[in-house]
């Protein structure tokens, strides 16, 4: 349903105008993961040793999310007066700061749902609100509205999903609005390196769009965008892998025998799920980027076959990034995250007026290749963790 969504913004927008869309959406990417400050993964670890706190534990991080917010998206909207963008953009930056407010509340909410591993209610949610968003989206296409009103969509359907999410949540988890200072402060000094690492690593994911929308035309955004959000499509299956691992992880990251076994086990079933995926994304990018945006988007196809390499290592490394975290290894992560956004940043601001979305996709996939060899020689020093290459091996030579 998502790619549906896609075809429909970039046939309707067009290059530019669905460059546009992209350049509101990669800025407020950068704000909404302040905002997160790395709470999201705190809460589902905290809930899974703590299960008798849940109540008292869900409160505080859900307050302190809601007072992270508010201070972010004031920021991001003072910010982005000052930036050479269209009124336009600016415009959907304010209405689009609604839909960061309620994804990022939802996203808090579903930790309680990993821990209970009842993630289908997330998924009846995210499959509601997203027919509710592609009929609006064929309905404003209909009626030719512009950038605006598909903004107003996403933030309305966001809105949508926490409702829906809030209301299944108190089945499991009935919590209110509390704030313990001694409690917050804790919870603050866990999640630092955690936030500063998911911070980098927006910084390396989402800066190229941005960069590029302020040095190139919004078409050239247009076309790395339609390239990295079907990346993005496509790693939502292994990131969600990974998240339900994460509550298993938690809870027996001090016991090694049966931690090193689900790390194994879920590396090979990530391994494996990543080879076809690389292989057809990279074999058929072109009749994907014509079935996604049509001809006007063709230049596509060059970043989604570089693309389709980072691919694999997402895959890789959401695994790794979670294990890393789940074993308080946090603080090593952070500094491989921050390393991957300094060498992208550098790296951007060298290719892209040279060689615009080729480049950006390039740099991409070279972070994205470092921070996985980083993050599994730490695990592998630190705690004897490595990836189970000869059972991989073993499955093709069977078959």
């Amino acid at each position: 349903m998502g790619l549906a969504i896609i075809s429909f913004l970039t046939r309707h927008l067009g290059l530019a105008g669905y460059g546009a869309y992209e350049t509101v959406l990669s800025y407020l990417f950068i704000f909404t993961v302040l905002a997160d400050f790395g709470l999201h993964v705190v809460h589902v670890r905290e809930i899974s040793r703590h299960p008798d706190k849940e109540s008292f534990i869900s409160g505080n991080i859900f307050t302190l999310r809601l007072i992270s917010l508010f201070l972010v998206v004031i920021s991001a909207f003072i910010i982005g007066l000052f930036l050479p963008y269209s009124e336009e953009i600016k415009k959907g930056i304010l209405v689009a700061s609604i839909f960061v407010i309620f994804s990022s509340l939802s996203q808090i909410l579903a930790g309680i749902f990993q821990k209970y591993s009842a993630f289908y209610s997330v998924s009846f949610s995210d499959v509601l609100t997203r027919l509710i968003q592609l009929g609006l989206v064929v309905y404003a296409v209909n009626k030719g509205f512009g950038l605006l009103a598909f903004i107003w969509i996403l933030s309305l359907t966001a809105g949508i999903q926490f409702l829906i999410i809030l209301l299944l949540s108190r089945r499991f988890v009935a919590f209110s609005l509390t704030f313990d200072f001694s409690y917050v402060k804790n919870v603050l000094k866990v999640s630092l390196p955690v936030a500063a690492s998911i911070l980098f690593t927006a910084i390396y994911i989402r800066t190229d769009a941005l960069m590029l929308s302020l040095m190139k035309p919004q078409a050239d955004v247009g076309i790395y965008r339609l390239a990295a959000k079907i990346l993005e499509t496509i790693v939502f299956f292994p990131a969600l892998l990974v998240e339900l691992t994460m509550p298993s992880f938690s809870a027996l990251a001090q016991t090694s025998g049966l931690f090193n076994r689900i790390f194994k086990k879920t590396f090979n079933i990530l391994f494996l799920m990543a080879i076809p995926v690389v292989a057809g994304l990279f074999l058929f990018a072109e009749p994907i980027v014509l079935i996604l945006g049509g001809e006007e988007f063709i230049s596509s196809a060059a970043p989604l076959r570089i693309m389709a390499l980072v691919v694999g290592m997402v895959f890789l490394n959401n695994l790794g990034g979670k294990a890393l975290i789940a074993l308080e290894f946090q603080k090593a992560g952070m500094w491989i995250y921050l390393s991957g956004a300094v060498l992208n940043i550098i790296s951007n601001l060298i290719v892209i007026p040279r060689y615009s979305y080729i480049g950006a996709s390039l740099t991409t996939l070279m972070t994205e290749i470092i921070v996985t060899v980083m993050m599994f020689l730490v695990l592998y020093k630190k705690a004897g963790l490595k990836p189970d290459f000869k059972n991989i091996l073993g499955i093709f030579s069977k078959n």
